[in-house]
């Protein structure tokens, strides 16, 4: 009943007694294509009809959007629908394009073909619209609401004043009319995200090149980048904390990041590191971020410009031991060995994104195509991110089944670490975390949701006792 009144508000067609059953689709579609293309509004005065979950999941990508961006009025698929589709396309399990146009893109917009869907992902324009509304309006706009809901790192107030994110490579295979390389092989698509570890925000760095015999190196990739881009937004006289696995370590390319920028590097140890000279630090016992640290020093490598860090931190319930390399010389070392330990929360992203987003393809053999697929996992992550922190703090929505799972694990990591004599810090550990992941049941609403374009009300209720344990 919901929809047909929606319908007949956009699309009068007379007394419902005379509407055929074979009209709605075709109505129906319409309808969506005037939400895609922003051309009726919902405001309670005009339409005092119910909010769709569709509408409110998209309305902070569809704000940015229509809110000074450079757009094109098109035939067929205008600007707003190609951001939202491609969106669309990451949130709904779809086998290949064929598959997504059959299934999601038509019912939307019926003049959508084969062609004309392929041709706006080859599209250098569209790519450098979506690329302005995630990498700049919206970052710019909704991440600083994400930080005043939850800052991860608040509760290490050293870090006041640092942008502190992670960075990491992540392949998927290649497209299905990719061309060989030159051992006769598909290379992978390579892209490097990187995530705010305050708030969980995701931007899209940069594709790694392919070479003839596979790809280039990680930190060839980021040598290439503006090196403000890199600062990840810091403001003017701040700094920026860049952790990164193993691959980043280039130690000129570091120091003239660290003098020219003020970006710092957190990274893992390796093996083969020989540091020419060897210095140890005080520990603040005091701090209880250092609870972990068993050593802190000072180290000097031949042929290489300044100073480093090497930081030996134990795991209280196991025998393993981590070592942190960085080139930031002044914040406590239990700081630097959490924020080096929350590195892991992007390869949660990136298990997100493919285990249960399903994201384990390349649409297409364009390289602009891949820039705008990786741009748009960025977007439907951080949409999620939003969503999910707008039912939090308005509906009281919290994914508790997931919670009460990682408090029984912690709980059980303590039991081991006074097994072993030692001490697990659960007060850190418990301030420095947050659901990184959202959990299938989640994704299985919102994709079953949106297909029925459901009332956000009605969805809602719906989806209280999936976040309260599982099926």
């Amino acid at each position: 009943m919901i929809y047909r009144r929606l319908l007949r508000r956009i699309l009068p067609w007379g007394n419902e007694s005379r509407t055929h059953a074979d009209t709605l689709p075709t109505k129906f579609s319409r309808v969506k294509q005037l939400f895609y293309n922003g051309r009726f509004s919902f405001s309670p005065c005009e339409n005092p009809l119910p909010l769709l979950l569709e509408e409110v999941f998209f309305a902070p990508l569809r704000e940015v959007m229509e809110d000074g961006l450079k757009t094109r009025c098109c035939k067929v698929i205008e600007d707003l629908p190609v951001v939202a589709m491609s969106v669309l396309r990451v949130l709904q399990s779809s086998r290949s394009g064929r598959d997504f146009i059959q299934c999601h893109g038509i019912p939307s917009l019926p003049g959508l073909t084969l062609a004309n869907y392929f041709g706006s992902l080859a599209s250098n324009r569209r790519l450098e619209l979506i690329t302005a509304a995630t990498q700049h309006a919206m970052t710019a706009r909704l991440r600083p609401g994400l930080r005043a809901h939850h800052d991860l790192l608040a509760t290490l107030p050293e870090l006041d004043g640092w942008e502190v994110w992670a960075g990491d490579g992540h392949a998927i295979a290649h497209a299905t009319h990719d061309p060989r390389n030159g051992k006769d092989a598909y290379s992978p698509v390579h892209a490097i995200y990187k995530l705010d570890l305050r708030t969980g925000w995701a931007g899209f760095i940069d594709l790694v090149r392919p070479t003839a015999a596979g790809l280039e190196h990680e930190i060839t990739t980021l040598r290439r980048q503006d090196k403000d881009q890199l600062r990840c937004g810091a403001a003017k006289g701040k700094s920026t904390l860049m952790v990164y696995d193993k691959a980043v370590v280039d130690f000129r390319f570091a120091y003239n990041l660290k003098q020219s920028k003020s970006i710092y590097q957190v990274t893992g140890w390796k093996d083969n590191f020989a540091p020419m000279t060897v210095m140890p630090r005080p520990i603040d016992r005091s701090n209880p971020a250092n609870a972990l640290v068993s050593a802190d020093e000072t180290v000097y490598f031949n042929n290489t410009p300044g100073p480093w860090r090497r930081i030996t931190a134990t795991c209280p319930d196991s025998k393993e031991v981590y070592v942190t390399l960085t080139n930031e010389m002044t914040l406590p070392p239990g700081v630097l060995n959490q924020v080096r330990r929350l590195r892991w929360n992007i390869e949660k992203i990136f298990d997100l994104h493919e285990r249960k987003l399903d994201e384990t393809k390349a649409w297409t053999a364009n390289e602009t195509g891949k820039r705008i697929q990786a741009i748009a996992i960025s977007i439907a992550h951080n949409l999620l991110r939003l969503f999910g922190a707008k039912s939090e703090r308005e509906e009281g929505i919290v994914d508790t089944k997931v919670i009460k799972a990682w408090h029984q694990r912690l709980a059980d990591r303590a039991k081991m670490a006074a097994q072993a004599g030692r001490e697990l810090p659960l007060k850190l550990y418990q301030d420095l975390y947050r659901p990184t992941e959202v959990s299938l049941q989640f994704i299985r609403w919102l994709r079953s949701m949106l297909i029925r374009a459901t009332c956000y009300r009605e969805a809602l209720a719906l989806l209280r006792p999936l976040m309260e344990k599982y099926l």
